[in-house]
């Protein structure tokens, strides 16, 4: 009889290390061709700094639900504008779609695991329904709005750019003012009612094409929202994490084909991502949800002045 009762379990876990060994050797192969494709530059210990932006990125990006971009597409922003260092609009979002594949798809692992390992409880399985119920209904729409965006209306990416500084903007506002309303205690929600899936859905839609734009997006909308109507911190958080890495693994193949990829970058920044996937569940615990929600709307909204400041 407890083998009975405890075959669904096992099998749960034999999926979840199926998915975890695939991720593994995907992120395996893909560092290994970015080695092969960056070991021969003469100058790649001058990206090691890199590797710093990438882990304080993935932090931010798998601790809030906020994608990584929000610091990548600042930071080589602000190095194209100083002239430090010529990156492109077209490969500031193509690198950053590369680099949050890795951190990303880490983060959605080790949230998963958290969820994983409290199948045994009424409560956590209720986050869990939520946390599919959102991945199933926001990331097929995202990936379908995203490649619509990249393959058939192909935007300007300097247009692109503007947007981003102004999304940026809105979205750390949104989030100062949510914070301002939202202080007095509330329980926490257990279900999506419609109105919610029709949001979400919508979301999905416009967050899609959004990432395809300037690789941020979908997870920050996701997340504002969860967080606006009270669901719980670790499904807000997570789905974001979840269905912002299906999303930029769906995008970077059209930035390879089209060879928006710094290989040097990725070479320094992909590890550091992984780490920060690895640590930001953590960190997104011992923080609290209000400081998240702080940390990221001041980085959001400070990150964006500079760049309107440097570019004016």
């Amino acid at each position: 009889m407890a083998t009975q009762q405890n075959a669904p379990e096992q099998k749960s876990r034999l999926r979840f290390r199926i998915l975890l060994g695939a991720l593994i050797a995907f992120l395996g192969l893909s560092y290994g061709l970015v080695v092969h494709a960056a070991v021969t530059s003469t100058a790649l210990l001058d990206f090691s700094p890199f590797a710093l932006v990438g882990l304080l990125g993935a932090l931010i990006a798998n601790s809030t639900g906020v994608g990584g971009g929000v610091v990548f597409v600042p930071a080589f922003s602000f190095l194209r504008e100083t002239g430090v260092m010529e990156v492109s609009p077209a490969q500031t979002v193509g690198v950053s779609f590369a680099i949050q594949c890795f951190g990303m798809s880490t983060g959605a692992v080790t949230w998963l695991n958290h969820f994983r390992d409290r199948t045994g409880n009424a409560v956590p399985q209720t986050r869990l329904r939520l946390l599919g119920q959102a991945v199933l209904i926001v990331a097929p729409l995202s990936l379908i709005s995203l490649w619509i965006t990249q393959y058939v209306i192909q935007p300007d990416p300097r247009l692109a750019f503007l947007l981003f500084k102004l999304f940026s903007i809105t979205l750390g506002l949104a989030l100062f003012l949510q914070i301002l309303i939202a202080r007095q205690a509330q329980g926490e929600r257990s279900h999506f009612i419609p109105a919610d899936m029709i949001a979400l859905a919508l979301i999905g839609s416009l967050g899609g094409a959004a990432t395809a734009l300037f690789s941020v997006g979908v997870g920050e909308l996701m997340a504002l929202y969860l967080f606006l109507r009270r669901f719980p911190l670790d499904v807000c958080v997570a789905s974001a994490v979840i269905v912002s890495a299906i999303t930029v693994l769906g995008g970077t193949p059209y930035h390879l084909a089209t060879g928006n990829l710094i290989f040097e970058i990725l070479f320094f920044a992909a590890p550091g991502v992984m780490l920060g996937g690895f640590l930001a569940r953590r960190l997104a615990h011992a923080l609290g949800a209000f400081r998240l929600k702080l940390g990221a709307a001041a980085w959001i909204v400070a990150s964006s002045i500079v760049l309107i400041a440097i570019s004016s």
